[in-house]
């Protein structure tokens, strides 16, 4: 059965989004934007800093919550909880996020009071390259890997294309969050193979695969381990030519972490031709993978 996805256009996780990527200096795309919520976005992130809280832990938890939960507060007081439990200050911390997380709204609403339509004109393209490639691909990554690895249903958080092009698989929510745009970044990597490698990354956290990696580290190594796959599958639909410049192209364009003194790009395709050489199980190759990282 092909995967069943949930699309939401969603304007708080888009300012969520974007506040995340500020708060890593990241290069907006739309300067316009990073200046209207530099202020808030700062002031959110000193507000989880003095909660002690550690940010991209937070980040992890607030950013798919906002997706799934429309009471403000609900979402903040959940990903406190699930990132530094119940302490003494709890409710002060989260009255303190909820209302930085109310002023980012704010201002992302007066600096694109259009978004909410825009959000969902921009669903349009990529939903329909979807429908006609999607199950495709996530088809032939189940053949190159193990057919169990992919989800039977997910939520698409689409959020505004801040960055110009980019997404995270949210692994603990059965999400994947990718930035609306309306033509390929990349010419030779269509966004509809991003979305695929982010769908494909969603059943790593289940036990049976990843019992070994520490939860922290899994989805660095999530991303690496489903991007060959990926790519090898849209080459099998024809959508892109799989090779070992793709691959860099693909760590570049998709922002993918590379470990100082690692040639990412060749240590991973190692790795992916000993797995389709072997075929072990995919936890085998999985902890191998994390292994060869170090």
């Amino acid at each position: 059965m092909p995967t069943e996805i949930s699309w939401r256009p969603h304007v708080t996780v888009s300012g969520l989004h974007a506040a995340e990527a500020s708060a890593r200096r990241a290069v907006f795309a739309d300067s316009r934007l990073a200046e209207a919520i530099r202020v808030p976005a700062s002031q959110l992130a000193a507000e989880i800093s003095a909660a002690h809280l550690p940010q991209a832990r937070f980040w992890q938890h607030l950013i798919p919550l906002a997706g799934t939960r429309d009471h403000r507060r609900g979402f903040v007081e959940t990903a406190v909880a699930k990132t530094a439990g119940r302490g003494p200050q709890f409710e002060q911390v989260v009255s303190g996020i909820t209302a930085h997380v109310a002023a980012l709204d704010v201002t992302v609403k007066a600096a694109l009071p259009e978004l909410a339509n825009e959000l969902s004109l921009r669903e349009r393209p990529l939903r329909e390259q979807w429908e006609a490639r999607g199950p495709g691909l996530l088809t032939q990554i189940g053949c190159l890997t193990e057919e169990s690895l992919i989800v039977p249903q997910c939520e698409a958080l689409l959020v505004y294309p801040a960055l110009g092009g980019g997404g995270e698989a949210h692994l603990a929510y059965n999400s994947a969050r990718i930035e609306a745009v309306l033509a390929n970044p990349v010419p030779e990597l269509p966004e509809v193979v991003r979305l695929a490698w982010l769908i494909a990354q969603l059943q790593l956290d289940l036990p049976i695969y990843s019992e070994s990696i520490h939860a922290e580290r899994l989805p660095h190594i999530a991303k690496y381990a489903m991007l060959p796959a990926a790519l090898a599958a849209a080459e099998c639909v024809e959508l892109v030519r799989f090779t070992p410049a793709l691959v860099s192209s693909a760590i570049s364009a998709w922002r993918l972490a590379i470990p100082s003194g690692f040639d990412a790009s060749g240590l991973v395709m190692d790795w992916w031709q000993t797995y389709q050489q072997a075929r072990p199980p995919w936890r085998v190759g999985l902890e191998a993978l994390n292994e060869m990282f170090g």
